[in-house]
């Protein structure tokens, strides 16, 4: 085992604040009492119902322009939409417990309902919400506060180097497109990686000595026995040459579209080491793993973060999903190419995918207008907002997002649903409908989908049969952002029927 007393001694000190918190929500204060624009964490209590169901606390809420939106997740996966305020909202994820994007209000209850179908039949239950900004231990109660908050940095933010004991700061990484983390050179071949959420990571080089440092998390290299929950990064050590770094895998093997993955675990070199907010703590143990990378997901489970810790191995929280340009998700993948020491494959990887995009930039459809949708268990349309990466990828294509009118200025949520007739009303015009066939299979072709509504029938793009369906790994290839972007262009030139990530409904 690599570790040493040093090492233990070192990540002992930095840590033991941080592993014994929940962590609540705190505001910064601007003239008159506002909240600023931001992410944050607080604490949401649940009341009525059987008192069986729990929310998962603490939660992420979203502040902007004065307005605030809550990532729930419940304690069970049968939980299919939530009525706030007298409106629907339909869960967010696909798989394990359900999840919401809901607008909420701060310190005050909030009388909701959410339909299960766990019964027989499904039931709309009462339930009473409070997302806490006030609650905090007696003692110490505004330094803990501060200490505690999750306010995130700006990207100015992020430019400045920290300070390391004994080493010489030398330069910053360019990053073209992602906002969300900064790249800082250090004499003698280290590195830290700077992350928005205010999360600071000491990348110190195999045979190197572990420096003193304050507010960093130390990641010794080689990593080369990396548990993987964020699966949305596998594409990125796919792309590396770097798939072996990953001894195990936060997801099983059948939930995977990676071809070499997949193999991994068919092999039995890649083994399943439990979900996210569940890992196999003693696989972890007994396979000397070196690394946790998590999704956001890992906040709503800060138990699991404090045990990892405990057990000396750092957690690194992948943030690429929160990337305001698609392109930035991709360029994520230079950070996992300093952890693993494949930064010239990464960068390399990256330069390819960016000129693709770069390729098509005079490239006009006329402003052809594209919607993204599809139709859930509850007969509504699951759709994208204006804001959303999707939306992002068909404009660099050069097509025109169609997203529903009540999100066509200042919408917080990127995960939308609305009735048939809400959804006619506004894309009735569009020239291209693109099915979501990653989270709704869709129609076996044009027929079905007419008979799946009225409205389908008489919408421009079914009668023009500009239909298509994304293939199902679509959101497992955040390294294929170029090549995602250039099929999109070839499904606005209308030039082919086929292409990787795109199919033709006929």
């Amino acid at each position: 085992m690599k570790t040493t007393m040093n090492r233990q001694k070192n990540i002992l000190s930095k840590y033991i604040k941080s592993i014994m918190f929940l962590l609540f929500f705190t505001i910064s204060v601007i003239g008159c009492g506002s909240i600023s624009d931001g992410e944050y964490a607080a604490s949401v209590t649940l009341t009525g119902g059987s008192g069986r169901a729990s929310i998962e606390s603490p939660c992420t809420v979203t502040a902007k322009k004065g307005k605030f939106t809550a990532r729930i997740v419940w304690s069970s996966p049968n939980y299919d939409y939530m009525i706030v305020d007298g409106k629907r909202y339909d869960k967010v994820n696909t798989e394990g417990n359900s999840e919401f994007e809901i607008p909420v209000v701060l310190d005050k209850k909030m009388d909701v309902q959410a339909d299960t179908t766990a019964m027989s039949k499904p039931y709309l239950i009462d339930y009473t919400l409070t997302f806490s900004t006030s609650k905090a231990d007696s003692a110490g109660e505004a330094e803990e506060k501060a200490e505690i908050s999750e306010k995130f940095k700006t990207e100015s933010e992020l430019e400045n180097p920290p300070v390391i004991a004994g080493l010489t700061y030398e330069s910053t990484d360019e990053t073209k497109f992602a906002g969300c983390y900064r790249i800082h050179r250090y004499s003698g071949g280290y590195a830290v990686i700077c992350v928005n959420d205010g999360r600071n990571y000491l990348i110190v080089p195999d045979g190197k000595e572990i420096p003193k440092a304050e507010d960093v998390k130390i990641l010794q290299q080689p990593l080369d026995k990396i548990y993987l929950a964020a699966s949305g990064a596998m594409c990125q050590f796919d792309t590396i040459g770097a798939v072996g770094n990953i001894a195990l895998s936060g997801i099983e093997k059948d939930s995977w579209y990676i071809d070499s993955a997949k193999k991994l675990m068919e092999e039995g070199t890649l083994k399943y080491g439990g979900k996210y907010s569940a890992p196999n703590y003693e696989m972890m143990v007994s396979d000397d793993i070196d690394l946790a990378i998590e999704s956001t997901m890992i906040l709503h489970s800060p138990k699991v973060i404090e045990k990892l810790e405990q057990l000396e191995i750092p957690v690194f929280i992948d943030r690429s999903s929160y990337e305001q340009d698609p392109v930035g998700r991709c360029e994520w993948i230079k950070i996992y190419g300093l952890l693993t020491g494949k930064e010239k494959e990464a960068e390399q990887a990256f330069s390819e995918q960016l000129g693709k995009i770069t390729s098509l930039d005079n490239i006009d459809f006329s402003g052809k207008r594209v919607s993204f949708f599809s139709i859930n268990s509850e007969h509504l349309i699951y759709t994208r907002g204006k804001d959303d990466y999707f939306a992002k990828m068909v404009e660099k294509a050069g097509g025109v997002y169609v997203a529903p009118p009540e999100n066509s200025k200042d919408g917080n949520s990127s995960y939308l649903s609305v009735s048939t007739e809400a959804y006619y009303d506004y894309a009735r015009d569009v020239d291209i409908l693109i099915y979501n066939a990653a989270i709704e299979d869709a129609p076996k072709d044009l027929e079905e989908l007419k008979k799946s509504d009225v409205i389908f029938g008489d919408m421009q793009a079914v009668k023009s049969g500009d239909v298509w369906y994304t293939d199902k790994s679509l959101y497992q290839f955040a390294n294929k952002t170029g090549d995602i972007i250039s099929d999109l262009s070839e499904v606005l030139s209308d030039k082919k029927d086929d292409t990787g990530f795109f199919h033709k409904l006929r």
